[in-house]
């Protein structure tokens, strides 16, 4: 009878996994931070469904990698998550949406998520530890127009802009 009963280890994460199946996925309260333009689809290029302004309230009901699928009470569309602050979860309460698994695990205090998204800079670190790469300035060397190229942007109504070098800071 005792191969019968599975171990307490093996029954755990199984009984974790099937109350994150039968959890219900609600729709997370979020606020727009800033003027944003809801899209009918998760893509820049597709058409816009309206103009959201700061403030404006909506439910978030999907997700697809930095955008989110906004329902508003005038339109449903798609718009970037670091354009929206999502509502602070309340230890206790499961009138939030939370789930189940969530509240069996216990109250979180003063949860705030943030979403960023940007482009790291070059730190001094990065400057100690560079080296010369020839097949990369190979590389560069070969995104270079010839005079006759040039010569037929600037027919084309590009002009060629002199940047000057910036001063070096103080040391």
């Amino acid at each position: 009878m005792k191969w019968l009963l599975p171990k307490m280890r093996d029954v755990v994460p199984l009984t974790w996994v099937l109350m994150a199946m039968i959890s219900p996925v609600a729709a997370q309260p979020v606020t727009v931070e800033r003027d944003t333009p809801l899209y009918a689809e998760a893509r820049l290029d597709s058409a816009v469904v309206t103009q959201l302004k700061q403030g404006a309230a909506g439910e978030v009901v999907a997700k697809s990698g930095a955008w989110l699928n906004l329902k508003t009470p005038d339109a449903t569309g798609w718009l970037f998550s670091f354009n929206v602050r999502f509502a602070s979860e309340q230890p206790g309460s499961g009138a939030d949406g939370a789930s189940a698994l969530g509240r069996l695990v216990g109250p979180r205090e003063n949860v705030r998520i943030t979403s960023a998204m940007g482009v790291r800079g070059i730190g001094e670190e990065d400057l100690r530890e560079a080296r010369f790469n020839a097949g990369q300035m190979k590389r560069l060397d070969g995104y270079a127009v010839s005079k006759a190229d040039a010569a037929a942007a600037q027919g084309a109504g590009l002009n060629a802009v002199q940047v000057d070098y910036f001063d070096a800071p103080p040391q």
